[in-house]
């Protein structure tokens, strides 16, 4: 008896902390851990580059400047795709007293709420203008929720003002690990769904920038570094939490269908449980929520053509077009007609060019590895086969 107590003591030692907790516990610690990386899948960061002087976005930054009682009142017009609450004074005091480890851990001291909710708005408004550095650099000097805009700044710098894939990919590494942090710092709460917003935010960056991080990358990279389920967790956790959020139905169906680009349709349905009727059921659904915003309608069609190929390629341009045609409200939805722009023009070369879809996407990765390319740079020309 008394060799069985020991074991069961010893073992209670051994057991990590979320093996014994509560059911709530249990699940706030697979949330935390679906945010981790595995040893060895991070990109290796040069800070000299990253922290290099980033281009400027190729547009007047005017029509996008917007005053403090400006950006109030446009706020739920401004957010209809990101869906991140207006950052008042009490709504920080009510986070930061909830979660102080977003002060402490993230370098925010004060308990001037007011005060950080002006400098909250300030990188806002550097984000909403399309000055991505300014916004960066204001997000870490201030901490706390002011790191909210500045890390979807850094997200719009790494994917389209970026000329090489090898810098995108350090970004949105670095953005990735500041990401795991904040998320730690605020954690997913089971019985508190007033919370549940916010944790939907870290999931929607953390998707975006490691779905982005794996889009191009050989298959067996991707696996390798285990993107797939990291994605996977990610959208479908705030997809479960918020099922009417535009831009996360739009990342939950081009995560399907770009594992259909890559594996195939058999593969993708017998690892991943892929299947083209999801995507096509989420994007009307992103439509009809969100369809004046460019994202929506090329990831819409970008889908269309992992999907079904060469067949969708009339409707693929018919969405391209509608995302060009989009009117957009602030720099990041201006950088999305943009792309979308450029990426009307690549399809608009493959309908040319005879080519399979398939023969397309690979002369287009392969000029990727050999030129260094990141093919979303809205400041580099389209691909042309």
């Amino acid at each position: 008896m008394r060799r069985i107590l020991v074991a069961v003591l010893l073992a209670s030692v051994a057991l990590p902390f979320h093996v014994i907790a509560s059911p709530g516990d249990q699940a706030r610690a697979r949330a935390m851990a679906s945010f981790d990386q595995r040893d060895g899948a991070k990109i290796t960061i040069d800070r000299q580059l990253i922290e290099a002087e980033w281009e400027r976005a190729p547009f007047d930054p005017l029509p996008f400047t917007f005053t403090f009682d400006e950006i109030r009142e446009k706020w739920p017009h401004l957010m209809r795709g990101l869906e991140i609450a207006y950052p008042s004074p009490e709504y920080l005091a009510d986070r930061y007293q909830r979660f102080p480890e977003i002060m402490h851990d993230l370098g925010y001291f004060d308990a001037d709420w007011e005060m950080h909710s002006l400098h909250v708005l300030e990188v806002w408004q550097a984000f909403f203008r399309g000055d991505f550095r300014k916004a960066r650099d204001l997000g870490i000097r201030y901490g706390g929720f002011a790191q909210v805009p500045g890390v979807f700044a850094q997200l719009m710098q790494a994917l389209y003002l970026t000329r090489s894939e090898q810098v995108k990919q350090m970004l949105l590494q670095d953005a990735i690990d500041r990401i795991q942090v904040y998320a730690q710092a605020a954690p997913f709460l089971p019985g508190e769904p007033e919370y549940h917003a916010d944790y939907v935010t870290f999931r929607l960056g953390f998707a975006y920038a490691v779905g982005r991080l794996a889009e191009d990358v050989p298959v067996p990279v991707m696996l390798a570094n285990g993107y797939a389920p990291m994605v996977i967790n990610a959208a479908a956790e705030a997809l479960a939490v918020q099922p009417d959020h535009a831009l996360i139905l739009a990342l939950n169906a081009a995560f399907d269908a770009n594992v259909i680009r890559r594996v195939g349709k058999a593969a993708g349905r017998l690892t991943f449980a892929t299947q083209p009727i999801n995507a096509g059921e989420m994007f009307s659904r992103a439509v009809e929520s969100a369809g004046d915003m460019a994202i929506i309608r090329y990831e819409y069609a970008n889908s269309l053509l992992y999907m079904e190929q060469a067949r969708e390629t009339e409707e693929a341009i018919r969405q391209l077009q509608a995302g060009v045609a989009a009117k957009p409200s602030f720099s990041m939805e201006a950088l999305d007609v943009l792309y979308a722009g450029k990426r009307l023009a690549e399809v608009q070369a493959l309908q040319d060019s005879g080519m399979s879809f398939r023969a397309f996407d690979r002369a287009r990765r392969r000029h990727m590895e050999r030129s260094g390319e990141n093919l979303y740079s809205v400041l580099l020309p389209p691909f042309k086969p």
